[in-house]
């Protein structure tokens, strides 16, 4: 039957609401950027100042290596030329979770890594770990196209994390060979209310006490930083 006019077909209403919510994921990504401008990546040295962390010798704590590997990276970044890059924080000090997330939603990096160094588990748990956000947003049926857009932006970057977790594990085996504890899915505090791409990488166990040597060692936190610029570069190439 051909449709009279003024009259609109079904689709045409859905095909609106589809091409305005992708408008509405382009506008509020983080990769809405000008053609020209290098992405920008966040790292999230773990802890500082009071907040030490985790132990790994009477004068070095996990505040000091997540540190210690994100300057290196951060100095890799700066040399290639090719990606931008900041920290949390720049010097041993404390800086409360919302402040962090605070500097993430106003600088909306193009990709978050946060670093930690892992503890628990008895002194045989050892290995690199990274970590991402659930996917446990939909977009139910009749939803506002704004409201679509902002689940489906959340997933856009939940993907976008993964992918780059994938490049990292894949960089880091090369520095504790057969040592990689996967991907693991699980709530990330520093990202409650913020939609950025973001993994969580726990760069070895200080319980563990070969790994906790080698995670003392200047020369290891340089591999492991080598690793994550090295996968940086890859993901953004």
């Amino acid at each position: 039957m051909q449709r009279g006019e003024g009259m609109r077909h079904p689709l045409d209403k859905a095909r609106f609401c589809l091409v305005v919510a992708t408008l509405l994921v382009l506008v509020a990504s983080a990769a809405w950027r000008p053609c020209w401008a290098a992405p920008l990546v966040l790292i999230d040295p773990a802890h500082g100042g009071s907040e030490r962390g985790v132990r790994l010798s009477d004068a070095v704590y996990e505040k000091d290596v997540t540190f210690a590997i994100a300057r290196m990276v951060q100095k890799d970044l700066i040399e290639s030329g090719r990606i931008a890059v900041q920290l949390t924080r720049t010097e041993d000090r404390r800086i409360p979770l919302r402040e962090r997330a605070a500097l993430a939603a106003r600088l909306k990096p193009q990709l978050l890594i946060s670093l930690h160094v892992n503890a628990g588990f008895g002194k045989k748990a050892s290995g690199y770990e990274l970590i991402f956000p659930g996917f446990g947003a939909t977009v139910p049926d009749g939803q506002a196209p704004q409201a679509a857009a902002r689940v489906t932006a959340k997933q856009a970057h939940l993907n976008e994390g993964v992918r780059f977790a994938q490049v990292a594990a894949r960089h880091l085996e090369r520095v504790f060979p057969r040592k990689g504890r996967g991907l693991r899915e699980a709530p990330i505090p520093l990202l409650e209310g913020l939609a950025v791409p973001a993994v969580v990488v726990e760069v070895g166990f200080a319980t563990h006490p070969e790994e906790r040597n080698r995670l003392l060692d200047p020369a290891t936190q340089k591999a492991i930083a080598r690793a994550l610029s090295v996968a940086l570069s890859e993901y953004f190439r």
